[in-house]
């Protein structure tokens, strides 16, 4: 009698043993591959005329607006607000929400006290998940004090959480791209760490790596589109956003929503289709947002000009402490700039008077007018 030789495939055995032996998906990966799909918005603070109060009619109109553009989320992201400012803005955005779009808290803070304080107030008030980050202008000794940091932050609440991945200048003196892998390969196995947002101007390298290490276990949003389509070709790739993704569409011609749509239907030729289309956009913006990003800045005139261009509310933003060089102005040019590349893309932009946007939709409705502003920061006539 003969030996029979049974041959086995390395590469498929192994497959077969990782299976028997994986972990089940915790609750929240569970939750997040099931319903963190498409586009998230990032809502941005309404003001009274003496930037002194939050302007709670603009906040709720935004929230409105974000669900008849298709997003499935609406990420808080108040800029130069106090803590109990940032609570009442969730609060606000979570009653006006019910249950019609997910709402996240950005927990990105300066002080780990007030993260801790604003992740407690967001699951009490209903958000769905919170997005949270390592301080810019913290020194880390250590990646193991880098992991303390943000794991104190998970193990805080059970709200899915979603990390930043992005070339941080105070972690480059433990990796020289700023970006720790090991740390978050870690944190990728806690059961309440679902994704990961990927910066705009990250290193294409960084990105891959990334995706390599931790693309079984949580979720990707690349902000830099380009990237999107190549890395859902292998890793979980389902979601975009946290930026200005107004900048690409409107409720009547929701481009981005669309892109998304078909990317995750695996229908990545008809998406490059919609990308193309959205692409005159898409290179202004991109560019605007990365001349900024790689200052540890945003414009923020201009993304408050982008939603109010297609519906939202708009308002000037309250300002910061930064230097002129270094703020982003809203002038004539930029905003001739933003209208033609909405035109470029077959949108038409709102034809109200620019004072709309200056005061807000909602304070123009009550007959509030830019007389009324106490000062008018980061915009030019």
């Amino acid at each position: 009698m003969k030996d029979i030789i049974i041959q086995v495939d390395p590469i498929a055995s192994v497959g077969i043993l990782f299976k028997e032996v994986a972990m089940p998906m915790s609750e929240q990966k569970q939750w997040a591959r099931e319903n963190y799909q498409g586009v998230e918005d990032s809502l941005k603070t309404a003001f009274s005329p003496d930037f002194e109060e939050l302007d709670e009619d603009g906040i709720r109109l935004d929230v409105r607006q974000s669900i008849k553009h298709g997003f499935f989320s609406a990420m808080c992201s108040s800029t130069y607000t106090t803590l109990d400012e940032k609570k009442r803005f969730l609060e606000i955005v979570c009653d006006e929400s019910r249950g019609r779009i997910l709402v996240g808290a950005n927990a990105a803070l300066a002080k780990i006290e007030d993260c801790l304080e604003l992740l407690a107030r967001a699951e009490k008030v209903g958000c769905s998940h919170a997005f949270v980050e390592y301080p810019r202008h913290l020194r880390p000794q250590s990646e193991e004090e880098v992991y303390r940091y943000l794991r104190r932050l998970t193990d805080a609440t059970r709200l899915p959480i979603i990390l930043y991945g992005y070339h941080c200048p105070a972690l480059r003196q433990l990796h020289p791209s700023g970006i720790l892998i090991d740390v978050f390969d870690r944190l990728a196995d806690v059961p309440n760490v679902v994704g990961m947002k990927l910066t705009q101007p990250i290193n294409i390298g960084s990105a891959f790596e990334l995706c390599e290490r931790l693309g079984e276990r949580i979720l990707f949003g690349p902000a830099n589109l380009e990237l999107v389509p190549i890395l859902a070709r292998h890793y979980h790739v389902q979601w975009v956003g946290q930026w200005v993704v107004e900048s690409l569409q409107s409720p009547e011609k929701p481009y981005l929503v669309e892109f998304m749509d078909l990317v995750n239907k695996g229908q990545l030729d008809k998406a490059m289709t919609v990308y193309w289309r959205m692409s005159p956009a898409y290179k202004y913006v991109h560019e605007l947002q990365e001349s900024y990003l790689l200052k540890g800045s945003h414009p923020w005139a201009h993304i408050n000009y982008y939603h109010w261009c297609v519906g939202g509310n708009g308002g000037l933003p309250r300002g910061s402490t930064q230097s002129s060089e270094e703020a982003a102005i809203l002038d004539e040019s930029g905003r001739k700039e933003i209208r033609d590349c909405y035109k470029k893309i077959g949108i038409t932009p709102v034809e109200e008077p620019e004072e709309e946007f200056v005061v807000g939709k909602a304070n123009y409705a009550k007959g509030i007018r830019a007389n009324h502003l106490t000062r008018t920061p980061l915009y030019r006539q």
